[in-house]
């Protein structure tokens, strides 16, 4: 027991150190990806560590599985090298290899919450956030003497002077440029509006222009109120989102081939976090000249293969290549073979020199 809590607490502290990194590495990617879109003008500023947060929550139990493997391999090669495990053996105590599996089933579940539960929710809100951003992206970004384009490309304006608080603008031009002809608006005030879920630039007490492309003869009209309705963009429109934002008791019910594979991933996390535990015992053994890091590349490298495999399957369940009762399930046995070769690595080598020898 009190090697089990010493083995407990080295692994955990290890693992919140690597989480921790892994997760400020994740954050300042999305972060500076936020930023740059939101000075070109394609996110408003407000809703950056909204969108931030959520992502980083759908995405914890993709980036949790690997922090704890990494953890697993650190804190094992750690007790090797400090022949802490070859002093336990000389005792007579093997390494606690069913703790170690115990706490990867504990971790398991934590997995098995944010995949089933938290990732879909987070996807779902995420979801709701982006329809926002669709009717607020065109005109995001407006700046006070700065041209600012909207309706993709076809139409410009420019305010002279915008109040930060109440998001009254001041001296406003606007260009649009129809098919056949173009408009030219000016107005003392302006202001955004969102109605039915549609986004509208209001325009107060100005003039209108219009002049048929080619032609010197304008329309001028006067108005107190002139509404210019700005189209959603196509892109900021969320694509394939509906699937991971599914609560998982629907894809239960389902025999869909696209919500079966979203099923079994969001199944394979918790389950590659014990499976991953197992693989680490026997990955992790090292002598003190090879050092506590001398495995982290081969394991890295397991890693990485076996969830490249688990995307393909997932893919060829989403196609009904393969059949749902098979689905991703053979990744996770493959995995499980190579975890039993490599327990059984001595008796199988020795196995194949004594094949050697009687030929």
């Amino acid at each position: 027991m009190i090697i089990s809590r010493y083995l407990f607490r080295e692994i955990l502290n290890t693992l919140l150190a690597i989480a921790l990194l892994l997760v400020m590495i994740y954050i300042s990617h999305r972060f500076m990806k936020y930023l740059v879109q939101a000075s070109v003008g394609d996110l408003p500023a407000e809703f950056i560590f909204q969108l931030l947060g959520l992502r980083l929550l759908s995405d914890l139990m993709l980036i949790l599985p690997l922090a704890f493997f990494l953890a697993l391999l650190l804190s094992l090669g750690r007790l090797y090298k400090d022949n802490e495990v070859t002093a336990m053996v000389a005792c007579g105590i093997p390494l606690p290899f069913k703790s170690i599996i115990g706490f990867g089933v504990s971790f398991g579940f934590v997995i098995a919450l944010l995949s089933l539960v938290l990732a879909p929710w987070a996807e779902e809100k995420r979801g709701i956030l982006q329809v926002q951003l669709t009717t607020s992206a065109e005109m995001g970004g407006i700046a006070a003497g700065r041209f600012k384009e909207f309706s993709h490309g076809n139409g410009i304006f420019y305010v002279e002077e915008l109040d930060t608080d109440s998001k009254l603008m001041k001296r406003l031009f606007v260009q649009v440029n129809l098919p056949n002809k173009r408009v030219v608006m000016i107005a003392k005030r302006g202001y955004q509006l969102v109605e039915d879920g549609e986004l509208f630039l209001v325009l107060v007490d100005g003039n209108r222009y219009e002049s048929e492309i080619g032609k010197l003869n304008y329309l001028i009209t006067n108005f107190a109120e002139h509404r210019i309705r700005i189209p959603k963009r196509l892109d900021a429109i969320p694509k394939n989102t509906r699937i991971e934002a599914m609560p998982s008791y629907l894809l239960f019910l389902s025999e869909r081939k696209e919500l079966q594979a979203e099923l079994q991933w969001r199944l394979s996390l918790p389950l590659s976090v014990i499976l991953l535990a197992a693989l680490a015992v026997p990955l992790s053994h090292t002598t003190p000249r090879q050092g506590q890091y001398s495995k982290i590349v081969l394991g890295i490298l397991i890693y990485l293969i076996y969830n490249n495999l688990l995307n393909v399957a997932k893919k060829w369940v989403e196609r009904g290549d393969v059949a749902n009762w098979v689905g991703v399930w053979w990744v996770h046995l493959v995995l499980l073979f190579i975890i039993i070769v490599l327990f059984n690595y001595g008796h199988i080598k020795n196995a194949i020199r004594g094949l050697f020898k009687k030929a």
